[in-house]
C-alpha cells in the first residue's frame, strides 16, 4: 500500500495505527511541520501526561468535532488502540488507495489525537522513548544531518536552535536586558504554547485565506458605524483585530512583560515562549508609510487576484515597469487612499512583512505597548522566521516554565488581564475571577 508523500510516521509500538491518515496529519501539525520550519517542538505536556481528558473534551464538544468521541470513556491500551479507534471513527478512517482524510483538521484536533496516542501508553518512560522514536524517523524521512536533542520534553536542532528555560520575571528581565545593547530595537509575542507557529490569524486555515476578502467587506458591510472614523485601510485592519476578526496583522509589543504575561496566561499544561522579534532599521515602518498602504490594501482583492500580485512580484523576468502596469488596481486602491502615492509598488515589497508601529487610539494598543506585523503575500511563516533573533547564528528560543508562579509575579507588576484589557466587560471578568477563586 502506498500512503504517498503525506504519511511519514510507522508507529511500532502499536499494530496497524499507521494506516490512520487522520493520526499521521495530526502528527504532522502538531511536530513535523514545527520540526521542519522552526527547528524545535515541546511535546512535554504529552509526555508528562498534562493535558485533562475534560478539558480536551469539552473544547472538541464546544467546537462540534467529530473526534470528540475518542475522549469517551476510557482510554485504550496501546494493543487495542487501533480496534477502539476503528469502533469510534469507523471503518472509513483507515487509508487505503482510494480513501484518505477528508478535512483539514484543526490544531485542537491534532493535539487531541497526539494526546490520545501518547495516553494509550503507560507512563512517561514509554511515551519518552516513542518521542524518541517518532525523532529518529524525522531526521531519516527528511534527511535531517544536524544535531537533533532532547531536553525536558522538547526536540530541537542544536545547530540551528538555542533554547533557555527561564521560570520568573527576574530572569527574564536580566536576560532581555543583557540582549539591549546589541540587539537594536526589539519587539515581543508571547505564546502559551511553544508549538504554535509564528503567522497571522488569517494565514493560520486556507479557507479563511481564500476568503480574506469576502471577511473584510462583508464585516464593514454589516457594521458599518464601527469603522466610520477609520480612515485607511490599517486603521480598518487594526479595528477587526481588536475585534477578533483574522487578519494579515500579528500583534507584538515593546514590553517584554506584556509578551511574558500572554505566554502564561493559559495552557498550564505546557511551556510559554517569549518571541524576541529583532527586525532590522528598514524593516519597520510607521503607519503613515506607503508600504504599508500597499500591505494593507490586500485584503480589497480576492484570494485570485492577490495570488496573481504574488506570482508577478515574484518573477524575476517580470521588470519593475511591467509590474507596475500589471498591479493597476492595487495602486489606483492605493491612490484612493493617497492621492499622492507614486505610480510605483516595489516588487519586494508586496511578498515581505514589516513591522508596524501602532497608532495610540485605543486603550488596548496603549495599555499594552502594541505594535503589529504587517505580513505580505510570501509565505506567512518563512517570512516571520527572518525577524527572530539570532546569536551566532543560531535562533534564540526562550520557554518558559511555572506559569502560575510567573503570573503571581506579573501581578505585583500591575501586569494582569484587567490591565492589558481595559474595557469595561474585561475589568469584570477579572474581578469576578479574582475574588472566586
Amino acid at each position: 500500500m502506498l500512503l504517498g508523500v503525506n504519511a511519514f510516521f510507522y508507529f511500532y509500538f502499536f499494530d496497524d495505527l499507521y494506516y490512520i491518515e487522520d493520526i499521521q496529519q495530526a502528527f504532522r501539525n502538531v511536530c513535523l511541520d514545527k520540526m521542519l520550519s522552526d527547528g524545535y517542538f515541546d511535546m512535554s505536556a504529552y509526555i508528562f501526561g498534562r493535558l485533562k481528558k475534560e478539558d480536551i473534551y469539552a473544547r472538541l464538544v464546544a467546537s462540534k468535532s467529530r473526534y470528540a468521541v475518542l475522549y469517551q470513556g476510557r482510554f485504550p491500551n496501546k494493543n487495542t488502540a487501533s480496534s477502539v479507534w476503528r469502533q469510534k471513527m469507523g471503518e472509513e478512517s483507515y487509508n487505503d488507495d482510494t480513501n484518505s482524510s477528508q478535512c483539514e483538521l484543526t490544531y485542537l484536533e491534532s493535539s487531541a489525537i497526539v494526546n490520545w496516542v501518547y495516553k494509550t501508553l503507560k507512563n512517561s518512560e514509554e511515551r519518552n522513548t516513542f518521542t524518541k522514536d517518532l525523532l529518529g524517523q524525522i531526521k531519516e524521512l527528511h534527511g535531517i544531518q544536524n544535531d537533533i536533542r532532547f531536553s525536558k520534553g522538547v526536540v530541537y536542532n542544536a545547530e540551528k536552535v538555542e533554547i533557555h528555560f527561564l521560570s520568573s520575571v527576574s530572569s527574564v528581565n536580566s536576560y532581555v536586558s543583557s540582549l539591549k545593547k546589541e540587539a537594536g530595537t526589539l519587539f515581543f509575542r508571547g505564546h502559551a504554547d511553544p508549538n504554535y507557529i509564528l503567522r497571522p490569524s488569517i494565514m493560520r486555515t486556507p479557507r479563511l485565506l481564500q476568503n480574506e476578502s469576502k471577511i473584510y467587506h462583508e464585516l464593514i458591510i454589516n457594521c458599518p458605524d464601527d469603522f466610520e472614523k477609520c480612515h485607511t485601510h490599517l486603521e480598518k485592519l487594526v479595528k477587526m483585530q481588536h475585534y477578533g476578526l483574522p487578519t494579515r496583522l500579528l500583534d507584538i509589543t515593546r514590553n517584554p512583560l506584556v509578551a511574558l504575561y500572554f505566554a502564561c496566561e493559559s495552557n498550564p499544561e505546557s511551556y510559554g515562549e517569549l518571541v524576541l522579534i529583532s527586525p532590522e532599521n528598514h524593516e519597520i515602518k510607521y503607519p503613515q508609510s506607503d508600504t504599508v498602504s500597499i500591505l494593507a490594501s490586500l485584503p480589497v482583492f480576492s484570494y485570485e487576484k492577490q495570488q496573481e500580485f504574488g506570482r508577478l512580484a515574484s518573477d524575476p523576468t517580470v521588470s519593475q515597469h511591467d509590474f507596475n502596469k500589471k498591479v493597476a488596481r492595487l495602486l489606483h486602491e492605493v491612490r484612493l487612499e493617497k492621492p499622492a502615492f507614486l505610480s510605483e509598488i516595489k516588487k519586494d515589497d508586496l511578498v515581505s512583512s514589516f513591522i508596524v508601529y501602532a497608532l495610540k487610539n485605543n486603550d488596548r494598543i496603549i495599555k499594552q505597548d502594541g505594535a503589529f506585523i504587517l505580513c505580505g503575500l510570501s509565505d506567512g511563516n518563512r517570512s516571520l522566521e527572518e525577524f527572530r533573533y539570532r546569536e551566532n547564528g543560531k535562533k534564540v528560543v526562550i520557554l518558559i516554565d511555572g506559569k502560575k508562579k510567573l503570573l503571581e509575579q506579573l501581578e505585583t507588576f500591575s501586569i494582569n488581564r484587567a490591565a492589558l484589557f481595559p474595557e469595561i466587560e474585561c475589568v469584570a471578568e477579572y474581578l469576578k475571577n479574582k475574588y472566586t477563586s
